[in-house]
Parts: structure tokens; C-alpha cells; sequence
């Protein structure tokens, strides 16, 4: 039996993880929580084979993934996502996800999802796979601006554009307030923006947040 850890602040999405489980046979729900803090907690005290997990949520986003491994290295991380895979698929790869799974899946792909990850081995959709090809070779669409961000510039951009203030930032990310203006600014210049007021629109722009 495989046992699986779901984070996800909509209580929905995680009933409906939590029926897929149950569907499987050989799937069941191990824990769940809706925020960082209370995830982190959760892995430290559970017996768990997979973590599925939602990037938009409190405390949460790609610092999380590199949390969890920190308080638990060897943690098999399948990311659950509502943004495309070409935003977010390999930032999640690097932080040190297993996989990365479109929350668009049908149900027979996320159970299949969560098998690899258990087993140690890498998931991508088909649309995941398309957009590392794309990358290695050069083809595809051509780079977003938000493309050269660093991933770290891009979580503080993405909670910048939610309204959330530097204090906070710094103190979900465990990094000084200097460290996140000065990422803020860097982002600005990559992105030719202004402002945070613009960071929001072209967050929303571009499905960010």
C-alpha cells in the first residue's frame, strides 16, 4: 500500500485526492494539510511514502518542496499544479520534485503519477515531457520574460503579486526583507516593469498566480 501525504489549501481538491485514493485499491491518504507549516509538521510525525503538493497556497510555493527535503531528505515529491507545465515543471524538477502533475489529469494518470514518484522515478505529462525537449533543443515557443527569472525571483515576484508585503515574504522564505527588495529589484529590471502594481497585472497576465 502506498501512503500518501496531500497539501492543498482547497478542502475540495484534497476530498478529491483523497477519493481518488480510495478508488485505487492499492492508494490511501496518509495525512493532509492546507498550508506549509502544518505540512512540514505533517511529514516530521507520519509514516508516508508520496507528498503531493499544491504550490499556491500559505507558506507555501517552490521554497516549500526545498523545506520538506530539508526536515526530510529523500521525500518523494509529486507537485500538483493548476499552472502549465512550461511555467513551473522544471523549477519544481530542480527544488527536488519527483514529478509534476497538471491538476487538469484524468484520474487514471494521477494514480499513475503517484506510483512513479513511490517508486523513485521521475513523472511528466506528455505536455511536461514537450516543454524539456523544447528547453534542451531550443524549439518550441519563444522564452517569457518571467522565463529569466531565477526561481527564487519568481516565488517572491508571485507573492509580491498576490499583495503580500516584504516582512512577510522574508519571514515565509526565511530570508532578510534587504534579500527580498533586492530580489524584487532584479526582478523589475528582468521584467521591464515598474512597480508592484505591475508585477500583479503581469503575474496575472501570464497565469502566475
Amino acid at each position: 500500500m502506498i501512503r500518501v501525504v496531500v497539501v492543498d489549501d482547497h478542502a475540495v481538491v484534497r476530498g478529491g485526492v483523497a477519493r481518488i485514493l480510495e478508488r485505487a485499491g492499492d492508494l490511501t491518504l496518509a495525512g493532509e494539510a492546507a498550508d506549509g507549516p502544518t505540512a512540514l509538521a505533517l511529514v516530521r510525525s507520519v509514516v508516508h511514502d508520496v507528498v503531493i503538493l499544491d504550490l499556491d497556497m500559505p507558506g507555501g510555493g517552490l521554497g516549500l518542496i526545498e523545506r520538506i527535503l530539508e526536515v526530510s531528505p529523500g521525500e518523494q515529491v509529486l507537485v500538483f499544479s493548476q499552472h502549465a507545465e512550461r511555467d513551473f515543471a522544471l523549477r519544481c524538477l530542480e527544488a527536488g520534485a519527483l514529478g509534476y502533475l497538471n491538476k487538469e489529469s484524468g484520474f487514471e494518470t494521477i494514480e499513475a503519477a503517484i506510483r512513479r514518484v513511490a517508486a523513485g522515478r521521475r513523472f511528466l505529462s506528455d505536455a511536461g515531457q514537450d516543454v524539456l525537449l523544447d528547453q534542451a533543443t531550443g524549439r518550441g515557443p519563444g522564452r517569457a520574460p518571467h522565463e529569466r527569472l531565477s526561481s527564487r525571483e519568481l516565488e517572491i515576484v508571485r507573492l509580491l503579486a498576490r499583495g503580500v508585503r516584504n516582512a512577510d515574504i522574508a519571514a515565509q522564505l526565511g530570508i532578510s526583507v534587504k534579500t527580498v527588495s533586492t530580489h524584487r529589484t532584479n526582478a523589475l529590471e528582468k521584467l521591464g516593469l515598474a512597480s508592484n502594481v505591475d508585477l500583479a497585472l503581469y503575474a496575472r497576465e501570464h497565469g502566475l498566480i
